[in-house]
């Protein structure tokens, strides 16, 4: 399967012309379909209604005196003066029948914090799945309960927090049903117990810890439950298939909150940090002591203020390995907490404005404001970052965001800051302006202004979920001058079993956001996609079929066609074993106008491409100490061959212990050049003494730098919301006798939270 120079375009100019009236036509109509059928106000919403099954039920919390020990066993005295909640229904593999576990639970409040113990009742309690022990670990596919608040009763932003039976916890923020924000780390505490009835967890959240209204006696509150042996999923409120447990909207209500006191909202994190580095070849080492701190105040208790004076991300995480085979630049996601704290408010244009649904983030095609800018450069070289200050919150149907960094520059300090107001609109929607000034990596001006709608209705058409974006933005840059456009439009629709989605972006030839990020520049996107899910419930094994076909075409300004992608999934097995399997087929076509280099120096023509690839792909033991994701693709490869082989493992012996594995190759059979052979490799080795003492190591090696990095982190969160770190970073080069090591980097962080 070589190239093959192409007779005709696979999409004529015409067709380019269609497909957009089309998409214009259905985002029309769908859009006026939806707003002739949404709901003005949340409680207009019948509990008899056809899609909201229950709708919202209510639980009253009780006040008192003692507080109950957190320890998970849900014995103390307070929890009888509460009567129990529950009938639970299932929203996965079935919609609106009991769950076949019972699950109850009952709701505390005092001076201090709110008390959530929940009892799952299990027949088979010895088959209970619990795989993670570490914070905001991955726990779906286990047995776990999670909870919703919303804190202002607004039905479009709150808290989420999960405990699975190990006493692992996760938190996330929540921002307009949509954005989920799993880096914030709340200081709360949760304890999980196993009886032979099943098990129970006791959670205690300060109310310190989150943002609320004190003259709301009301509160916004679902609780979702998952049985992992099953994957059998049911929630308190509105359980459907198309609702998921951060879906604020579909909140039942927690009533008698009343005199609650949040105290004086200051929040003062200081730190303390030692280094030691070593450059080997260079024979240089620097041993480096610095202190800072974090201050955070609520000037309303919907708004907040966080100033960080010489801030440090010494505790964070480094980047995994990527390999890029295209001729456009790579994207990694922001990992420090600082700037990923109500990010969700910064967020821009829909999700697709960001990136489309996957995996993968190679497709994340532009972000106008991309906080990885700030205080790092496109290489990952860091810049000091002396002083970084945020606002964040709402203030009545105003959504605020503003952050202001000053970062260390080439002989002078420079300034990054970016502004997002939005209004909410409807139940569920808002219409919003972003605007970013400066360039963290220059002293030239470049600002990017923008504005937005997104519409959202989870109640459209008996049930399903609708979601429609627009936006525009324009950059300046004084290199260029004037104003550069980009601008987009997208549109959703989705249940149990349709997820139908369309879009189109143009993005100008000269848009620079410099505190943003663009895959490409001078293109205009247009993408289909429609996913149909077939449930099998006559059948003992198998649990639903999905079918799906995406298009996507990407042309110049001129509408002259760039590249395209056709894929058709010819089928994915979702199992009741919950092991899934997909095969699918694609077609490519790719016409670079120059030369361009992948990553193994590979040398590719311009000229026109055009070729078909089979991936074949499996998650087996999602829910089991055993987990394996194979994948084999084959097909062709601009004017060569291709095949892919990748393998990620996991393996829990017991639950203390995780061991991982990730394996890529990629096999490239040029017709014209020496044959291509592309390893990654990565190994994780992780100890959770305590769902607070982590001890994580990372190793990972390729074979195009020749290079093996070790990374070592011992994390201890010795108090809620306080945490010590012991970071070991080593880098070896793989010379002609074997490692040998480059540079080392030892790292000593204490943080502690002092509140008022």
């Amino acid at each position: 399967m070589g190239h093959i120079f192409l007779k005709q375009t696979p999409f004529l100019p015409a067709q380019i012309r269609w497909f957009r009236r089309a998409l214009a036509l259905a985002f029309g109509v769908a859009l006026g379909q939806a707003f002739a059928a949404d709901i003005p106000k949340p409680s207009a919403i019948a509990p008899e209604s056809r899609g909201t099954f229950r709708g919202r039920p209510t639980v009253k919390a009780v006040r008192i005196d003692q507080a109950p020990d957190i320890d998970g066993h849900l014995v103390d005295e307070p929890w009888h003066l509460a009567k129990p909640a529950g009938e639970f229904l299932q929203k996965e593999p079935k919609e609106n029948v009991p769950h076949s576990q019972r699950t109850e639970f009952r709701v505390l409040f005092d001076d201090d914090a709110l008390y959530i113990g929940v009892w799952c009742f299990d027949t088979e309690s010895d088959r209970l799945v619990a795989l993670n022990m570490e914070r905001d670990g991955h726990m779906y596919f286990e047995d776990v309960v999670m909870i919703t608040l919303d804190t202002f009763l607004d039905r479009r932003n709150g808290y989420q927090f999960s405990v699975n039976t190990n006493g692992a916890r996760g938190d996330a923020t929540i921002s307009n049903n949509t954005s989920v924000s799993p880096e914030w780390d709340g200081a709360w505490m949760a304890k999980s117990r196993r009886h032979v009835w099943g098990w129970s967890t006791e959670i205690a959240i300060p109310f310190k810890t989150i943002s609320f209204d004190e003259t709301t006696s009301t509160w916004g509150f679902n609780i979702y439950r998952n049985i992992g042996r099953f994957n059998e999923s049911a929630l308190w409120a509105n359980s459907r298939a198309s609702i998921r447990g951060y879906h604020v909207s579909e909140c039942g209500d927690l009533t008698g909150l009343h005199g609650l006191r949040q105290g004086l909202g200051l929040d003062i994190t200081p730190y303390a940090t030692g280094k030691y580095r070593r450059e080997y070849d260079a024979k240089d080492s620097d041993l480096l002591g610095d202190f800072g701190f974090d201050v955070r105040y609520r000037l309303t208790p919907s708004l907040s203020a966080l100033a960080s004076v010489n801030t440090d991300f010494a505790e964070t995480e480094i980047d995994r390995r990527q390999v890029n085979l295209t001729r456009y630049p790579l994207f990694f996601q922001e990992k420090r907490q600082f700037f990923l704290e109500d990010s969700g408010i910064f967020g821009f244009g829909g999700g697709e404005s960001s990136r489309r649904r996957s995996r993968d983030s190679s497709d994340t095609l532009l972000m106008p404001f991309f906080s990885r800018r700030i205080g790092l450069s496109s290489k990952g070289q860091i810049a000091p970052i002396h002083f970084a200050g945020k606002l964040t919150g709402r203030i009545k149907d105003y959504n605020i965001g503003l952050l202001d960094a000053v970062i260390e520059g080439d002989g002078r300090p420079r300034n990054a800051f970016v502004g997002r107001v939005s209004r909410n609109l409807f139940e569920q929607s808002s219409v919003g302006f972003l605007t970013t000034v400066g360039d963290p990596n220059s002293d030239e001006m470049n600002s990017v202004t923008g504005v937005d709608f997104q519409y959202r209705n989870s109640n459209f058409l008996d049930g399903r979920t609708f979601e429609a974006n627009l936006f525009a933005l324009g950059s300046y840059s004084e290199d260029v001058g004037g104003l550069e456009p980009a601008w987009g439009a997208s549109t959703k629709l989705y249940d149990r079993n349709i997820d139908l989605s369309a879009s189109a972006m143009d993005i100008g030839d000269d848009f620079n956001p410099a505190m943003g990020f663009v895959r490409r520049r001078g293109t205009r996107r247009y993408m289909v996609e429609a996913d149909f899910t077939t449930y099998h419930d006559n059948i003992s094994w198998l649990r639903n079929t999905r079918h799906g076909y995406e298009a996507e075409l990407y042309t110049d300004l001129g509408n002259d066609v760039v590249n395209t992608k056709q894929s058709l999934d010819l089928v994915s097995l979702f199992l009741e074993s919950q092991d899934y399997i997909s095969l699918k087929v694609s077609h490519l076509t790719d016409r670079p106008t120059e030369d361009f280099e992948i990553s193994d120096g590979s040398m590719i023509p311009a000229g026109d491409y055009e070729w078909w690839d089979v991936r074949l792909l499996a998650y087996l033991g999602m829910n089991r100490l055993l987990f394996l994701r194979p994948m084999y693709r084959i097909g062709g490869f601009y004017d060569g061959t291709r095949q892919q082989i990748e393998l990620e493992t996991r393996y829990i012996p017991w639950p203390k212990l995780r061991l991982s594995v990730d394996y890529s190759l990629n096999l490239i059979d040029w017709e014209q050049f020496e044959n291509s052979t592309i390893n990654v490799i990565s190994g994780t080795l992780q100890y959770s003494f305590t769902p607070d003492l982590v001890l994580s190591n990372l190793l990972q090696y390729d074979d195009i730098s020749n290079s093996m990095g070790v990374n070592s982190r011992l994390q201890w969160e010795y108090k809620p919301g306080a945490k010590m770190f012991f970071v070991v970073n080593q880098g070896y080069v793989d010379e002609m006798t074997g490692f040998v090591i480059k540079d080392l980097e030892l790292v000593t962080k204490i943080g502690m939270l002092y509140r008022f």
